[in-house]
């Protein structure tokens, strides 16, 4: 006969539920069967699509390292309403159990299909591919230019594991003097719980925010009269910005470094002789010129911290030497 204390140990071992283990959330570069799930996604995605909007015209849609989008010409901008009534139909054609089918096709037959469906983007991709042409098909309504690699089958996607997020523009190319397309950005996993694990860290990281923080708490301001990405610290967050430097600077005193300050623009010509001009152009802010001398603001502090270096004769018994700068 048991006595109390052996009752009250069996009781709470009985209502006492099992730790859980931590649900995985395993990036698509890491699962090759989440790279064919997602890859598939948005291969559904975009027949769902085109489905609903008969006007859209499809581009790319790959997969990424949490999911996947596509991009559309579409007339009309998508709704969230819309995003709703695709995800409907995206679970309706994943209960259809299509089967995705790898065909290799002639350049010639390739653009036949493609001018027969009007999808001139289409056209594009194909100049730049090299023959075999492989095609992926879902079902016999739907194809697409693709390499793959994919599911065999619709079946093996679960219709609760997946997402349709945000819709945002994308440049044609990337390129701004092209067409603006619409991208639906999705999400898919192998399983519903990895899906709520995914939809909690996102919310969590949504909370931690830093433009929502920054307003929330008074730290700073973006104005768009000043430019995009310009930030306006507030007092609040100018007094936390200067304990992080402070920390900043008294780690580096620690570890045996000096501090510089240099300036913030410097003649066209260094930023050529270090290869800078030639390498981030296109991410500088252009030329200004100030007697008869192009300037340019600093993409790096490296090259000052070089002439620094080269301002006067040194010698081996200054090594280690160790300089830091903050950025502006």
């Amino acid at each position: 006969m048991a006595g109390p204390e052996q009752e009250t140990v069996s009781s709470v071992a009985a209502t006492t539920p099992a730790p859980t283990a931590p649900v995985v959330l395993p990036k698509t570069s890491d699962s090759e069967t989440l790279l064919k799930i997602r890859h598939s996604m948005s291969h559904v995605m975009a027949m769902a699509v085109q489905k609903l909007f008969p006007k859209a015209q499809v581009t790319i849609g790959p997969w990424t390292e949490s999911g996947f989008y596509y991009d559309f010409d579409n007339p009309e901008p998508f709704t969230e309403a819309d995003l709703k009534a695709i995800k409907k139909e995206m679970g309706k054609i994943i209960g259809r159990k299509l089967p995705l089918e790898r065909i290799e096709v002639s350049r010639d037959e390739a653009e036949r299909r493609i001018k027969a469906q009007n999808e001139p983007y289409k056209l594009e991709i194909l100049e730049r591919l090299v023959e075999p042409i492989t095609l992926y098909t879902l079902g016999e309504q739907w194809w697409d230019l693709c390499a793959g690699p994919h599911v065999a089958n619709t079946s093996e996607l679960n219709p609760k594991a997946f997402e349709l997020e945000s819709v945002a523009g994308a440049y044609w190319r990337g390129d701004e003097t092209k067409a603006q397309l619409q991208r639906i950005y999705g999400t898919a996993w192998e399983t519903a719980d990895q899906l709520s694990e995914h939809r909690r860290r996102k919310e969590e990281a949504l909370r931690r925010d830093h433009r929502r923080l920054g307003k929330d708490l008074d730290l700073f301001s973006i104005e768009d009269e000043a430019g995009a990405g310009l930030v306006f610290w507030h007092p609040r967050g100018a007094r936390m910005r200067l304990l992080i430097e402070d920390f900043w600077r008294q780690a580096h005193f620690e570890g045996d470094y000096e501090l510089l300050y240099t300036p913030h623009v410097a003649d066209i010509s260094l930023w050529k002789t270090s290869g800078h001009l030639d390498f981030y152009a296109e991410s500088m802010f252009g030329p200004m010129e100030v007697d008869e001398r192009q300037y340019q603001l600093k993409p790096m502090n490296c090259p000052f911290h070089v002439l620094t270096y080269a301002s006067k004769l040194r010698s081996y018994r200054e090594l280690p030497i160790r300089w830091a700068e903050l950025g502006t």
